[in-house]
């Protein structure tokens, strides 16, 4: 590997959010020298990607910064490559028969046999219509979804979903399906990645599909173990503020008070090192969390958090709400999150009438629980602040954010949605000590950063 294409891989991962050492560049070119006979993808991927989670993201940037013969190639050349490759095994039938995809030429998955070749299924999808999807300005998942109906991948899983019920697919058939379908899907969010960087000559693309960028509401099961595990990580990282009080201890600073008292009653002849440090100022936090259809895929990751960061405070109390407030304090302790979701599902039914009212529930809040709520408390409300057109009644807001020391909010919905006609987002601002947008892992990072 010449030493351009290598400085463009450094630049390209770092700029995908792959942190990347000086040492680690250095320890690279080492061994690409020491060792020219091994394959420079492995050496470099085994130094550079520290992070299993990493690796997919690793890979798509290979492709495009080392392996980008096909996006230099001709489109007429890149086309009629593909349609030669996929004619010569056009013959072999899956089980779901003909194909009805929007593929070159009108190939599709149910056309290529029980194990498509992966090079083949990516050049199902000419780069035009990419660029045509791409430029549409859709998400990146409808984009996805997009590539999937033109090789009509949903007609081929169904099939062997329905043979595998009928027992016509034996157990190693049907795991080996399923992963086939994996490596399908993998390739072709692949390939969409690919022709937006190509297409918008910018690394912002494969940003945000990093796990860290990624909204919470789309991640896969193995993100979302990662975004638990790094607010594991980040509250461990959390010093304790400490408060105005002394306490003494085995270690900590020299109590020089107490050693000249001890020191009097054996005459100024014997003394022991005494140590003091502060004690802790551990306020009582509550927890006001919307759980409200349109914040269901948010709940579990800010209940995760508050849980995590429970040994920073006195006191915590968890309250859930749609249009009423219920306390589920008792719940929301441990890994497991499986109390809560069932508690949204049990007691949302029977206290509300399933659409947010922030105005009722402040109302609430003040009159009836802000007496048993600490002067020192910090009130964190998680929630979209979507009212649905009732009325916001920010008075009572103002009420407990009097009473309370400071008032957090934390929304999942972007800037510019906070403005839309049904948010009272813009009549709550101002009674809060801040407010954050909290809407991916790195914006939980910067929220623990930042308040606690």
């Amino acid at each position: 590997m010449n030493g351009w294409v290598f400085i463009r891989l450094v630049n390209a991962l770092r700029q995908v959010s792959i942190s990347i050492s000086s040492q680690d560049i250095f320890d690279a070119r080492t061994c690409l020298e020491r060792y020219p006979t091994l394959p420079h993808k492995q050496v470099i991927k085994s130094l550079f990607i520290h992070r299993p989670q990493d690796a997919a993201i690793f890979e798509t940037v290979w492709k495009i910064v080392v392996e980008n013969a096909q996006f230099s190639e001709p489109e007429n050349s890149r086309n009629g490559t593909s349609e030669k490759r996929i004619a010569e095994n056009s013959d072999s039938q899956g089980i779901g028969g003909q194909g009805v995809g929007r593929g070159t030429g009108g190939i599709s998955l149910t056309s290529i046999g029980d194990r498509p070749d992966l090079f083949r299924i990516s050049n199902l999808i000419p780069f035009s219509r990419l660029e045509e999807l791409a430029g549409k300005g859709i998400e990146f998942e409808e984009i996805v979804k997009a590539v999937l109906a033109d090789i009509d991948y949903y007609t081929w899983i169904n099939s062997f979903d329905l043979a595998y019920q009928r027992g016509i697919l034996s157990e190693d058939e049907w795991f080996s399906h399923q992963n086939t379908r994996a490596s399908i899907l993998s390739e072709i969010r692949q390939k969409v990645l690919m022709s937006q960087v190509t297409l918008d000559n910018s690394w912002q693309p494969l940003v945000r599909q990093h796990w860290l960028f990624k909204p919470l509401s789309t991640l896969t099961e193995e993100e979302k173990e990662l975004v638990r595990s790094s607010i594991r990580r980040w509250a461990r990282k959390l010093a304790l503020r400490p408060g105005l009080r002394w306490k003494s201890h085995t270690k900590g600073t020299i109590d020089i008070a107490r050693i000249v008292r001890q020191s009097v009653q054996w005459d100024g002849h014997f003394f022991d090192l005494c140590y003091r440090y502060r004690i802790p100022h551990a306020p009582e936090l509550v927890v006001l969390c919307d759980v409200s259809n349109s914040m269901a895929s948010f709940v579990e990751f800010l209940i995760y958090l508050v849980t995590c960061l429970r040994t920073r405070f006195r006191k915590i109390r968890v309250f859930f709400f749609i249009d009423s407030v219920w306390d589920v304090t008792e719940y929301v302790w441990g890994d497991d999150l499986s109390g809560v979701k069932q508690e949204i599902k049990s007691w949302g039914h029977k206290v509300s009438l399933g659409f947010s009212d922030y105005g009722a529930v402040f109302k609430e809040l003040a009159e009836y629980k802000l007496s048993e709520i600490s002067s020192q408390a910090i009130l964190m409300i998680m929630g979209d602040g979507k009212n649905n057109y009732r009325q916001a009644q920010p008075e009572y807001l103002a009420r407990i954010s009097e009473k309370v020391h400071k008032v957090f909010w934390l929304n999942p919905l972007e800037l510019k949605e906070w403005s839309e006609p049904d948010n009272v987002m813009k009549e709550y601002q101002a009674y809060c000590s801040k407010v954050y947008r909290c809407r991916s892992a790195s914006d939980l990072q910067r929220i623990v950063k930042d308040v606690f």
